[in-house]
């Protein structure tokens, strides 16, 4: 970890106390952060330890530890402009980026340069409101840091007519460029939205299109653009779009035929195929994606990109543009021909034979091509396989080979999608503009503002011409950056004669480009040789080695025989791979059999590329083209160069476009891969040089003009003397501003022959005093207007204010402390008072309102008018309580008046509220243990509050009631306390009586006993004899029949007068037995009738035992309430007459005893009824 942690300084200053005079902290290069902040915790002799704030330990020696450098309290605040720091280092800006970027802030300002670290997820910053929000202010350096701040200085440049503006968009692939421009093309179009043209729109709407045709995705980017674009936006003096003209460079078509591994080819395929079953798409015949070999080796599924939603944000932009539906289709059979082209394959048509034709399925998807392509299937196969040579008149068709044939197919193939592209942004071209075709530069009508967005410096395994001309424009940017921030600084500085001081070096790459496009150089080179028919690869890279091998900027190959060469870049070296350099720029335009085929197509899609092809093919025969003009590298360095000179001439504006990680993650922050970028991107060097530097150069002619206005001074002796200005000459002015500011010195502002040169720190005063005393001018005249205004508004007014003045002086208190009722002493005076106030203060307000201006006294009397309103609705509070039954509410107004000081009133309100309030807090408990007695019925308790009323002068006739109900409770609780009591007497007579009765009863019941018994027992006898009489009777009866069957027996007739005689002997002998059973049945009866008797006697017995119980529940009851009232006593406080609670208790006992023999007395009626009930 030491050695990974060496502690070098940036500056060798020595260390020592922070600017907080507490812990010393220095930066410390870090192998993964590259610069910490660590403390310095000891020094051992020769070696010195830091501890980082994790409690990472470094070691180092104590001589180096005495160069590092201090770290400043700022620097670790994460600042949103790192030139405002009062130490820049590399050290410092990575941290600030850091910081920021871990807490969201994805934008730094360095000076003009706008640092945007892609956050790789969405951020709440893209809002209307944050995009109204800048649109608002005057000034983006008022509002953190954002690409909406860069448009708007963008705008604001062009309104102040100086110079066209352009903005450069740059860095890595993956580090948010094109999310950047359109998030700027977004600020600009709502910026001059115009409701009558609604081009600004139609802009904005160009990013779908171009993203589906020109964006693919890469391995370290889904949605890496595959060309770079320069939009030209052209404005009216009052920025008014005018229209737009996009430029696109270096698209790269090779990626229609094949793709490395880790990527695919451009989204519009992917987006065809995953909307083939829309009946949109269903004329197409589209299939899977792995039906195409064009797509085999691509990654199907970009991640974050959604193919079908593109599809559908494609055709809504379309239509915005004005793309008719044939004429979208159109676009898309075009792309999916090319597509089914890749499937077209090859092979001979005999064994010994070297012609060649389609193979297996190749003819049917030949003739689908063709389909698509509306031309002749038969004529498309012979592009593929034969070669139409011209000589003289003579015209020699010559078949391909396998190799010769694929590659023509390819080339058809990345043909068709370049010219798709062109002709796709030659009709936006088209529909973007209002009028007349964009101006030149120099034109002072109209302004242009030009937003370059082109691929970033790239660097891969295997690098091709592609990479060779995209890093070729990124050194030519780079070198336009030096010398836009590094070059004008110096160069300016030493022809005005003016010391910069210390050297001033920075990383100057004209050299590289010299290299790569100057005369002789290397793209040159190429040219040459694409002009010799036996050139090859290989001895273009040996050209090049032996024409440059001694350049700095040169890697030589360290095998011979490869046709590979390095360059050190500003950014890294790179190894290029000579393979197809001049094939590719040779650029040969298509045979003309093919230009023949596209201009014969029943689309006019393709018949107008066809006959593009042929013109320029009959263009190049007349003019016998040389090689430079056939060149692909020579258009692009001609673009190229327009492209620069355009920037060159415009104010440019640049936007570093940072790429946090390799593995495009959110809150992943490499410092090692973050710091490399802002070292090639020149960030450090602009923040160093910039630091250093004069900020603002003004010619003395402008530095008069603008800052004249500090200078100006009034004449003491009177105000109306016009303001004396200093004589126009730049020393005495400088002289007053010294005089009138705290600039700094050292060297803050320096005067050069023509120019006044000012650091940052200087400018920033100078321009913060001059927006003062434009403040001040302006304050100065609005307040003399507005005090003419306000004194002719106030006229009118003027009747009003007078009788309020007259009011306050009437009516308002003459001590601190006094109230309105102090001098108005009653009610009704207050009241007639608050009604003329409110009306004159009404009409003030109303008058004052309309007229749209303050009333400097209103505040004060609407005080007042509070004041006397509170008073006011405290005395008709407590009037209006003069017959109230609420204590609560009396109090409460009584409190009012109380906290408002409100003396006596003359007719005594306050006191007959008071002693209201009195008798109510005496009477209600009253009223209440009133009500109380009547619902629970206890005479005793009664008769206690009737005593505790008389002593209190409350009886029921009694004049000192003010509660109307209390008189006839009070009546009601006497009739109940005398009816009670009768009831009580009648009650105890009756139990009196019952004690004799059940006495009575008792002995009754005894004899009642005996005699039962002795009637039992003559009853048994009684039966007994019964029954022997029967038996007897039955025993005749027997003889009887016996001695009727002896006389039949004995042959003797039986006649009537012996059945009588039998009849008469058994007749007898019943009537014996009955007279024997008589007394018998005698007896019994009188039982029978004795029984009777007991059973009445029972029942007087049980009627009385229900009394019993009866007046034994009524006991119980009157002792439930007494306990009840006791309770009630006992909470509330109260007695009853002189009665204690003991004495109450001791009565409560009482009444419980009594209840015991009362239930005892009921138990021996029931036992007696019970016996009763048993003997009968």
């Amino acid at each position: 970890r030491n050695e990974k942690a060496s502690c070098l300084a940036m500056a060798p200053e020595a260390p020592g106390q922070s600017e907080s005079g507490n812990t010393r902290l220095f930066w410390v290069q870090h192998a993964d952060a590259v610069w910490i902040p660590c403390q310095l915790h000891s020094v051992n002799g020769s070696t010195a330890s830091l501890v980082a704030e994790d409690g990472e330990i470094f070691a180092c020696s104590a001589k180096a530890a005495q160069g590092l450098e201090q770290v400043q309290d700022r620097q670790l605040d994460g600042v949103e402009d790192i030139c405002s720091l009062s130490v820049v280092s590399e050290a410092a800006l990575l941290h600030t980026i850091r910081e920021r970027y871990a807490r969201q802030f994805i934008y730094t300002r360095v000076s003009r340069i706008l640092v945007s670290v892609n956050p790789f997820c969405a951020l709440p910053i893209y809002s209307v409101q944050h995009l109204r929000q800048y649109q608002q202010v005057d000034d983006s350096s008022k509002l953190p840091p954002h690409i909406f701040g860069t448009g708007l200085d963008a705008i604001q440049g062009l309104s102040k007519g100086c110079r066209d503006q352009a903005i450069v968009i740059s860095g890595e692939s993956g580090a948010g460029k094109t999310e950047s421009a359109k998030f700027l093309l977004s600020f600009v179009a709502d910026y001059v939205r115009s409701a009558e043209t609604g081009l600004e729109a139609k802009v904005v709407e160009t990013n779908p299109v171009l993203e589906a045709f020109g964006n693919a995705m890469t391995t370290r980017n889904a949605n890496s653009s595959r060309f770079g674009k320069w939009l030209d936006l052209r404005f009216s003096s009052t920025l008014g779009l005018l229209g737009c003209r996009i430029t696109s460079y270096l698209l790269e078509v090779t990626r229609v035929s094949g793709q490395t591994e880790g990527e695919r080819s451009f989204h519009i395929f992917f987006q065809l195929l995953s909307a083939r079953h829309s009946p949109q798409l269903s004329s197409l015949r589209l299939k899977e994606p792995g039906h195409y070999r064009y797509l085999k080796s691509s990654v199907l599924v970009a991640p974050g990109i959604d193919d079908s939603q593109g599809f559908m944000e494609l055709c809504r932009a379309a239509e915005a543009l004005n793309f008719g539906t044939e004429e979208l289709l159109e676009v898309f059979r075009v792309a999916a021909a090319v597509l089914s082209l890749g499937n077209c394959d090859f092979c001979n048509e005999a064994a010994q034979s070297e012609e060649l034709v389609l193979d297996g399925s190749s003819a049917a998807e030949a003739a689908e091509v063709a389909r698509l392509l509306a031309v002749d299937a038969r004529k498309l196969t012979e592009c593929m396989l034969r070669r139409r040579v011209v000589t003289g008149r003579d015209v020699i068709e010559t078949p391909l080979r396998l190799d010769q044939a694929r590659a023509a197919r390819d080339g058809i193939a990345r043909m068709l999608y370049g010219r798709l592209f062109e002709w796709l942004m030659q009709r936006m071209n088209e529909r973007l503009q209002l009028g007349e075709d964009l101006p030149s530069s120099g034109e002072a009508r109209d302004r242009l503002l030009g937003v370059l967005d082109i691929s970033g410096f790239e660097s891969f395994d295997l690098n091709s011409l592609e990479q060779l001309l995209i890093n070729l424009s990124n050194e030519q940017l780079q070198n336009q950056f030096n010398e836009a921030v590094f070059k004008s600084e110096m160069e300016d500085c030493v022809k005005e004669g003016v010391d910069l001081g210390a050297a001033i070096t920075y990383v100057d790459n004209s050299d590289c480009v010299a290299l790569l496009d100057g005369r002789g150089g290397i793209l040159d080179m190429m040219d040459e040789e694409i002009a010799y028919p036996k050139a090859t690869d290989l001895t273009f890279a040996n050209k090049v080695v032996r024409g440059h091998g001694k350049h700095a900027r040169l890697v030589i190959p360290k095998f011979n025989g490869a046709a590979v060469f390095g360059i050190q870049h500003y950014a890294a070296t790179v190894n290029y791979t000579c393979d197809g350099f001049l094939e590719k720029n040779a650029d040969r335009l298509p045979s003309t059999e093919v230009s023949e085929l596209l201009a014969a197509s029943e689309l006019a899609l393709l018949r107008e590329l066809g006959r593009g092809l042929q013109e320029m093919q009959a263009a190049q025969g007349t003019a016998g083209a040389t090689s430079k003009a056939k060149s692909a590298t020579f258009k692009f360095r001609t673009s190229l160069r327009a492209l620069m000179s355009k920037i060159g001439a415009a104010d440019t504006h640049y936007v570093r476009c940072i790429k946090p990680n390799l593995d495009n993650v959110a809150k992943d922050f490499s410092s090692r891969y973050v710091h490399e970028q802002l070292r090639y991107s020149g960030v450090l060097e602009a923040v160093r040089i910039r630091q250093k530097g004069f900020g603002s150069r003004l010619t003395f002619e402008e530095f008069l003009h603008r800052y004249h206005c500090i200078a100006s001074v009034r004449h003491p002796s009177s105000s109306s003397t016009p303001p004396r200005r200093v004589e126009p000459n730049v020393l005495d002015l400088l002289s007053s501003l010294r005089r009138i500011l705290v600039i700094p010195d050292g060297g803050e502002i320096v005067i050069g022959k023509t120019k006044v040169f000012a650091k940052a720190k200087a400018a920033t005063v100078l321009e913060e005093a001059r927006a003062h005393a434009f403040d001040a001018a302006v304050l100065h005249a609005q307040r003399l207007l507005r005090g003419a205004r306000i004194r002719r508004c106030l006229r009118p007014l003027r009747p009003w204010l007078l009788d309020l003045l007259r009011w306050l002086d009437r009516c308002s208190p003459h001590q601190d402390g006094q109230t309105f009722l102090h001098r108005l002493q009653s009610l009704s005076h207050e009241e007639e008072e608050l009604s003329k106030l409110t009306s004159c203060l009404q009409g003030v307000a109303s008058l004052g309102s309309s007229l749209g201006i303050p009333i400097p006294m209103l505040p004060r009397v609407a005080s007042v008018h509070q004041r006397l309103m509170a008073e006011v609705l405290a005395l008709r509070r407590m009037a209006d309580l003069l017959s109230s039954m609420q204590p609560e509410a009396i109090a409460e107004a009584l409190a009012v008046a109380a906290e408002l000081n409100l003396p006596a009133t003359s007719d005594g309100l306050q006191s007959r509220l008071q002693e209201r309030l009195a008798h109510l807090q005496l009477q209600l408990p009253l009223l209440a243990a009133l009500q109380m007695v009547l619902e629970s019925q206890d005479v005793v308790e009664a008769e206690q509050l009737l005593l505790r009323l008389e002593g209190a002068g409350l009886g029921c006739a009694s004049p000192a009631w003010i509660i109307e109900d209390a008189k006839t409770l009070c009546k009601e609780v006497v009739v109940m306390v005398d009816a009670e009591k009768e009831r009580l007497q009648r009650i105890e007579a009756e139990r009196l009586a019952a004690l004799q009765r059940r006495k009575a009863l008792t002995s009754k019941c005894s004899e009642l006993a005996a005699e039962a018994a002795l009637r039992s027992e003559e009853a048994k006898r009684a039966r007994t004899q019964a029954e022997e009489a029967e038996r007897l009777a039955t025993a005749a009866a027997a003889d009887a029949m016996a001695a009727q069957e002896a006389l039949l027996a004995a042959g003797g007739p039986v006649d009537d007068d012996g059945e009588a005689g039998c009849s008469h002997i058994a007749n007898g002998q019943a009537r014996l037995n009955f007279a024997m059973l008589k007394p018998q049945v005698s007896t019994t009866a009188a039982a029978t009738a004795d029984a009777d008797e007991l059973r009445q006697l029972i029942l007087r017995l049980s009627e009385e035992r229900d009394e019993f119980h009866r007046a034994l529940q009524a006991a119980h009851l009157n002792s439930v309430r007494r306990e009840e009232a006791m309770q009630a006593v006992t909470d509330g406080g109260m007695t009853f007459g002189h009665l204690t609670r003991q004495q109450l208790e001791e009565q409560l006992a009482a009444e419980r005893l009594s209840s015991q023999s009362l239930r005892a007395e009921l138990k021996e009626v029931q036992t007696l009824s019970q016996s009763g009930l048993l003997l009968s």
